[in-house]
């Protein structure tokens, strides 16, 4: 490894077989020897500040010093934006080797950043002592401590309290932010709108209680002024932006069109003639992005042409998420949908005419066991006959039934069973197990898309 001297200790696990001079976008690292002995890692990166320890714990922060994740080889535990705490745990092969996926209660949020905050602080203490502490650098030590220095500071401040100031100032800019498809909880989120124009999606209480507002041009503005100063130099790490809320692209085309000027005035996204942009165009910068998504519904009003939707493509537009939920019109009725497979189609044509990427959701479990068989059957045939085709996306989402809601209320007034987990799995291979894809255009992705874990 560059800058590491003949007589530096031995490199930590993490090293042994890739070392910093082979990872893309690092910038400078530091081996420390803590006074019990025990050597620490700190790396920064274009987007990250990484600190790995002896016990094959890691620690990472944004550029901010925000505290984002703490890991083991088996663990972690993502701190959002908004101070809440996804685990995802690695099972044991007797228990399945599989994957879960759980949201602490709220207390934990605290709890994780104390334990951080403790490492990091005594770690910080070695940082600044130098000297001796110092086992070997790249590049050069001294350049080391100056590329990590202001970062590892700010990440040794973010206590408890700080974690809890920082989270009030994301609701002040948020509010908060109900869900994000999953390829896009990298993004920046720019909200256009707040809340949800229809809200009465049987199955859906993620806006319920906010008022749907839209936005006026010079509120877009103060909004997006307001977001860049608080992700500051954390919005190095985001990838695309994401307008928001549920439904952004209900505005009509000339405000719209507005909007997406206001970006152009703080952003750099890519050209239409641009089909895939390498991550070495937009990652580690703060104003270079991959595209603009949103949600849209294919019920709602303005129902834009392929001219109109070309506009918004050469402005950044790249991706529109749609929820189908399922291609069977009479569960669509049952789930308060105003949605039929025929408008889903017509809607999806509209947006790959106009070289729009999309990503559909299909609901599982929804119906019960009711509509399971026509559910699978419809969803099925709908997607099929939908123009999809590399780049695009095809999410399965567990249903999620909240306690005391709209869809728990009307399952037990119609005697609707519910789809156990294994059940859903079975219908979600059932529908993957019918699919076929158009070779020429290649396939969509396939994915999970597991609301219940959303964090921001």
């Amino acid at each position: 490894m560059t800058g590491r001297s003949s007589s530096a200790s031995p490199i930590l696990s993490y090293q042994v077989d890739r070392t910093l001079d082979r990872v893309y976008g690092y910038l400078a690292g530091l081996q420390l020897r803590l006074s019990d002995g025990k050597r620490v890692y700190v790396a920064r990166s274009c987007t990250e500040l990484a600190v790995y320890l002896e016990s094959d714990l890691a620690l990472h922060y944004d550029l901010e010093g925000r505290l984002i994740k703490i890991a083991t080889p088996h663990e972690y535990r993502r701190r959002s934006l908004s101070h809440r705490i996804l685990q995802t745990r690695k099972l044991a092969a007797e228990d399945g080797g599989d994957i879960a996926r759980v949201v602490l209660p709220a207390e934990a949020a605290d709890e994780v950043v104390a334990e951080a905050h403790k490492r990091l602080r005594v770690i910080h203490e070695h940082f600044r002592a130098g000297g001796e502490r110092i086992e070997f650098g790249t590049p050069a030590p001294d350049e080391a401590q100056k590329k990590i220095g202001t970062v590892l500071e700010r990440a040794a401040a973010f206590d408890v309290d700080a974690a809890r100031e920082d989270a009030r100032r994301f609701r002040q800019l948020y509010g908060r932010v109900a869900v994000l498809p999953p390829d896009q909880y990298n993004a920046i989120v720019l909200q256009a709108t707040e809340g949800c124009a229809y809200d009465h999606c049987l199955f859906c209480e993620l806006y319920h209680g906010v008022t749907h507002r839209c936005k006026t041009a010079p509120q877009f503005r103060e909004h997006v002024h307001a977001a860049i100063a608080y992700h500051g130099e954390a919005l190095r790490a985001r990838r695309s932006i994401f307008l928001g809320e549920a439904n952004a692209l209900m505005l009509p085309q000339v405000e719209l069109v507005e909007f997406f000027h206001v970006l152009h005035e703080r952003f750099e996204l890519p050209s239409a003639e641009q089909q895939d942009v390498p991550a070495r165009w937009w990652l580690g910068s703060k104003t270079r992005f991959d595209g603009v998504s949103s949600f849209q519904d294919a019920f709602t009003e303005p129902h834009r042409s392929v001219a109109e939707f070309a506009e918004l493509r050469r402005l950044g537009l790249r991706r529109v998420y749609i929820g189908l939920e399922s291609g069977h019109d009479p569960l669509l009725r049952w789930l308060r949908k105003p949605a039929t497979a025929a408008t889903i189609f017509s809607a999806v044509q509209t947006l790959k005419e106009a070289r729009i990427a999309v990503g559909i959701v299909a609901l599982l479990g929804a119906g019960g066991h009711k509509f399971s068989a026509a559910h699978v059957h419809g969803t099925t045939q709908l997607l099929n006959e939908l123009p999809l085709g590399r780049g695009d996306y095809v999410y399965f989402s567990p249903l999620e039934v909240f306690p005391c809601g709209s869809y728990a209320v009307q399952e037990t007034e119609h005697g609707i069973k519910r789809l156990t987990e294994a059940e859903m799995l079975a219908q979600e291979w059932a529908i993957r197990a019918g699919l076929h894809f158009d070779g020429t255009h290649g396939k969509p992705y396939l994915a999970r898309y597991e609301v219940e874990t959303f964090v921001y």
